[in-house]
């Protein structure tokens, strides 16, 4: 016999409204999911709110085999979805004032940004019981629209914590609110909310599972398209990159350093970093890499000498690897600066070349001025034509360093401007030895006369005189300067050589003989001589003039000695 009185159940009636045996409520009772009212307890039997037993309904509505109130049902739950529908903006605004109390920094925004946050919140109610109508017809393409949502979110960089929690808060007020408006508005309302309950709740749980779907996966993918974005570019890095473990075992390691380091990468992967780096000063490399100055960020320079002998120097970037806060390694990334550095030493010591070629010069000239200036007077005639002589061959030899450092830059730019018309060769050569410092017998001069080349004048006269030059200064005289003619490709040319009867050029040095750059930076040049920018300087003008000039060992039985050919065309014949 069950028993209702008011809003109070007996457990006979209990157990029917929730469909469950009388044993199923006890043991619900003793489990602390049902609670009797503490009157109910007192009397003898246990009693239960009528509102808990619908909290109950609500909690489990998945798991209720039948309605309770079917036999009692006049009213639709469309019907208290339409009211609830009407409390839309009741709802986004507490809505609001709910989100305050979890993140309280939504209080300091602005009225605008509150508007915008209410209205954005009663359209989700909106959404919300439009989908509760629905029931278990919510189909996939709107499962497919909430998980782009939840993708853009992602991608956008709102957390999904807040994103989570604004759905909660909208899923717990429409229950809410649906239980104020059925217990407002009697028993046949509260059937209504019991089948209500069972299309919001599921529907509800379906829409955040979707949304916390697609914010997961658009994660997932963003992650993995910079994990491959991060492995291309690191693979492909101009720079040499690592991963040492606290032993200094190499972790890993891209092509660059293999290549920087003149290794094979299997060989490099998995080995030791201080067979990998070996200073050319005996440091501890290991306690470098792993030294205060050099973690996190720090820049330190490493001079080592690869397997081939080939001194490089390295600037080595440091990073600490951390995992949970613990440090379990370290990374680097290695940069080549062996050619800047070098580039900025032959810079250096090019312009003090240049001060030391233009030092001796001025010099001479300034000690024969002041000689002029206080015994001008008292030196005889010849005594005074040698002074002059000696001064115009030092301001000449000024001259010609300064436009061989002008043709330099000119020809590095690619602006060089020739004017290529026929001359007479001998008395170009005659020209360019008068700029020469030499004393008689150094040179010889062996040029057929009548013999014309199309050149620009100027220009070959300074490659004659760098080439003599070049033969007095680090050859033995005497120079003999020849000329001929020759056929190449079918064209008629002159052929000029300059030969000196020295040691010649080392072989390890033929190959670099012609540029300025290394001509200048080795090691192995007397410095005293000058810049070493004739030879380049030759072959620019040269070349720009339609020739080409080489170099060539003279053999010992021939009487030793290096010689330099080049070749300018022709005047062409009528």
């Amino acid at each position: 016999m069950t028993e209702r009185s008011g809003n109070t159940y007996d457990l006979p009636a209990a157990a029917a409204m929730l469909g469950l045996p009388v044993e199923s409520i006890e043991a619900l009772v003793q489990a602390g999911y049902l609670h009797p009212t503490t009157r109910a307890r007192t009397e003898g039997g246990p009693s239960f709110a009528l509102g808990d037993l619908k909290a109950f309904l609500a909690r489990n509505s998945g798991d209720a085999p039948t309605d309770p109130f079917e036999d009692d049902l006049a009213i639709d739950p469309q019907s208290l979805l339409d009211a609830l529908d009407g409390h839309s903006d009741e709802m986004a605004r507490r809505a609001y004032d709910i989100f305050t109390t979890v993140f309280p920094e939504a209080s300091t925004w602005t009225i605008t940004e509150q508007a915008r946050f209410i209205e954005q919140a009663r359209k989700r109610f909106e959404a919300i019981l439009a989908v509760t109508g629905q029931g278990e017809e919510v189909d996939d393409a709107l499962v497919g629209d909430l998980q782009d949502v939840g993708a853009s979110a992602a991608w956008s960089g709102s957390p999904l914590p807040q994103l989570l929690v604004v759905l909660r808060i909208s899923r717990d007020l429409v229950v809410q609110t649906a239980i104020e408006l059925a217990e407002e508005r009697g028993r046949h309302w509260g059937l209504s909310l019991s089948l209500l309950l069972t299309r919001v709740l599921p529907a509800m749980d379906r829409l955040t599972d979707a949304i916390a779907q697609g914010y997961w996966a658009a994660v997932v993918g963003r992650e993995e398209e910079n994990r491959a974005r991060y492995e291309n570019v690191v693979e492909h890095s101009s720079d040499g990159i690592y991963e040492i473990d606290l032993d200094g075992f190499v972790q890993y390691a891209n092509p660059s350093l293999a290549v920087i380091l003149g290794m094979d990468l299997d060989v490099l992967s998995g080995g030791r970093i201080t067979d990998a780096f070996v200073p050319a000063d005996g440091t501890d490399v290991l306690d470098v890499l792993t030294s205060e100055d050099a973690s996190d960020g720090g820049r330190v320079e490493l001079s080592v000498v690869r397997q081939d002998g080939v001194h490089r120097l390295l600037e080595i970037r440091t990073l600490l690897r951390r995992e949970e806060g613990t440090v379990v390694g370290y990374a680097g990334i290695v940069s080549d600066i062996t050619a800047p550095h070098e580039l900025e030493r032959a810079k250096n010591e090019f312009l003090a070349l240049i001060t030391h070629d233009l030092r001796n010069p001025l010099t001479t000239i300034l000690g024969l001025g002041v000689t002029l200036e206080t015994y001008a007077s008292e030196l005889p005639g010849d005594r005074l034509q040698r002074m002059g002589s000696s001064i115009r061959r030092q301001s000449e030899r000024i001259s010609r360093l300064a436009d061989d450092l002008y043709d330099v830059s000119q020809l590095e730019s690619r602006s060089l401007v020739l004017s290529v018309r026929p001359c007479d060769l001998l008395s170009t050569v005659d020209v360019a030895l008068a700029s020469v410092d030499h004393d008689a017998g150094e040179v010889e001069v062996r040029v057929p006369e009548k013999l014309e080349v199309l050149a620009d004048r100027r220009r070959l006269e300074q490659v004659v005189a760098n080439l003599v030059e070049n033969g007095l200064v680090h050859g033995v005289p005497p120079v003999v300067v020849e000329a001929g003619l020759v056929i190449e490709a079918g064209t008629e040319m002159a052929e000029i050589t300059v030969t000196d009867h020295g040691a010649g050029v080392a072989d390890a040095l033929v190959p670099t003989l012609f540029s300025s750059v290394r001509t200048i930076v080795r090691r192995d040049r007397d410095r005293s001589r000058g810049t070493g920018l004739g030879l380049s300087l030759v072959r620019g003008l040269v070349e720009a003039m339609g020739g080409r000039v080489t170099y060539e060992r003279v053999p010992a039985a021939a009487g030793g000695g290096a010689r330099f050919r080049l070749t300018v065309p022709r005047p062409r014949r009528r």
